[in-house]
């Protein structure tokens, strides 16, 4: 009977098992160290003579090679399998990308196969996780560290809302759906969580900066579905009470709840003036940039009329910003875009929404680059093209075209001596051939592939360059 402790309550403290062999007197040793003494006929006068044997690999070794086997298999037949499959630890292994709080401290010690002395391996391994950390970034952003993650959505809407805010986004992602390729098209869901989080913060935008390009592009798409901003400022305010996390109303004292509900009302009433503030404040800017526009106009039909000492002290008392517009009505600039790829101007040419040519916001540069990138590319395809608005796969079809027709614009302009890529180098490079002569055969050819039917495109004339354009006539 044990009645004191003893370590081979542990047997895993034994790191060896005691050999009679290797003890200078037999005598020495306990009754259970001789009973778990290996057998065999070595004396004590063979023990220079023992050969160790090498260590038979373990069961963590052959699991890892199979691992690693069937992963090479995996990636030559393109199966996906679970990352971190493999491990240099059989012990700890994938186990660390099944982290969860609420494992036990024992099961992960017994499911590793620690000793109890090692126990700062254990928690090395359980500090060394991502979950607590994740929990404690939770708190300090004012969420709830037990609750799933949340997205934005435009379920939240009631129809007829909901199907105009679904065409919205659907105008809003239409270069990145309807190809024929599904790995090129954008999860619907995706697309909805995105759009929702664009209209949740269009009013942030709208103060911070409304001319920068999300608000163009955002413009862009409700005038083509004719969508008022006083209509997705009402969007927004929708999804984003649904979607802020809500108030603790735990009831402290008999009248808590009808506290509570009188501040909810007054936090939705403060959101409502705050948008027909915003609203407000944009009919201002209009009316102002249209006054600043027609009165160059009636200046000089003014000219020699004094002003009145009433409206002298009318502009004399008016803030400085109502007057500012009127006395230097200077437009923002917007920011330079980055250079592109003439299959880009391409792909934009023939899929945006609305089309470069068609749209007002666009800068005259910039049409006059993508006009006669487009016209060129149109001009070195020797075979001619088709597209097809109505075609089903037509964005994969402008896709495919525009790559083949850069690799002839490039070709061809590597061929003159120029290494131009970028579409507004090769624009000016190409300029200078065509005057030069070298794109007249080119040209005549297109001219004779159009006539004979073999170039279906559907830009209209007018919107083409004046070397390729067609009269109403032909």
């Amino acid at each position: 009977m044990q009645k004191a402790p003893n370590k081979r309550l542990f047997p895993q403290f034994l790191t060896t098992r005691l050999n009679p062999a290797v003890s200078s007197d037999v005598e020495e040793l306990s009754l259970v160290e001789l009973l778990e003494a290996d057998d065999g006929p070595v004396s004590l006068q063979d023990t220079s003579k023992l050969k160790t044997n090498r260590a038979v690999p373990g069961a963590q070794a052959y699991v890892n090679r199979l691992l690693v086997r069937v992963k090479t298999s995996a990636e030559e037949m393109q199966i996906r399998l679970t990352p971190g499959l493999t491990s240099h630890s059989y012990r700890r292994g994938a186990a660390m990308h099944a982290n969860d709080g609420s494992l036990a401290d024992n099961w992960i010690i017994e499911r590793g196969g620690w000793q109890l002395d090692r126990v700062n391996k254990a928690f090395g391994y359980m500090l060394g996780t991502t979950q607590a950390d994740q929990k404690v970034a939770r708190v300090l952003s004012g969420w709830n560290p037990k609750e799933r993650a949340r997205l934005p959505s435009l379920l939240v809407l009631e129809q007829p809302i909901l199907a105009r805010a679904q065409q919205l986004q659907t105008q809003l992602f239409t270069n990145t759906s309807a190809f024929s390729d599904s790995s090129l098209n954008l999860d619907v869901e995706v697309a909805e969580v995105l759009a929702a989080t664009l209209i949740m913060h269009y009013p942030d935008m709208l103060v911070l900066s409304d001319t920068s390009a999300f608000i163009v592009r955002m413009r862009e798409v409700m005038a083509v579905q004719a969508i008022s901003e006083a209509e997705l400022l009402a969007w927004s305010a929708t999804i984003n009470c649904v979607f802020a996390p809500a108030a603790d109303t735990t009831p402290s004292i008999t009248n808590a709840s009808e506290t509570s509900a009188v501040l909810d009302l007054v936090k939705r009433q403060s959101d409502q003036i705050s948008v027909l503030i915003l609203q407000n404040k944009r009919l201002e800017e209009r009316l102002l940039a249209l006054e600043a526009h027609l009165r160059p106009q009636t200046d000089t039909a003014t000219s020699n009329v004094r002003p009145s000492t009433g409206n002298l002290a009318a502009h004399a008392n008016a803030p400085i910003s109502t007057l500012a517009p009127l006395q230097s009505p200077q437009a923002v600039r917007s920011k330079k875009k980055g250079s592109q790829s003439l299959s880009a101007v391409w792909y934009e040419w023939f899929t945006s929404e609305p089309r470069v040519y068609a749209t007002q916001s666009i800068k005259k540069t910039t049409l006059y680059e993508f006009r006669y990138s487009v016209g060129y590319m149109m001009v070195l395809l020797p075979d001619g093209f088709v597209l097809d608005t109505a075609s089903p796969a037509y964005k994969s079809e402008v896709l495919a075209l525009g790559v083949t027709a850069q690799a002839n614009a490039l070709a061809f302009l590597m061929a003159n001596g120029s290494s131009a890529v970028a579409a507004g180098t090769a624009v000016k490079a190409l300029r200078k051939l065509h005057k030069s002569g070298k794109l007249d055969d080119h040209i005549a050819n297109y001219h004779v592939l159009f006539d004979n039917g073999s170039i279906i495109d559907p830009t209209p004339s007018s919107a083409l360059p004046a070397f390729i354009r067609r009269s109403p006539s032909t």
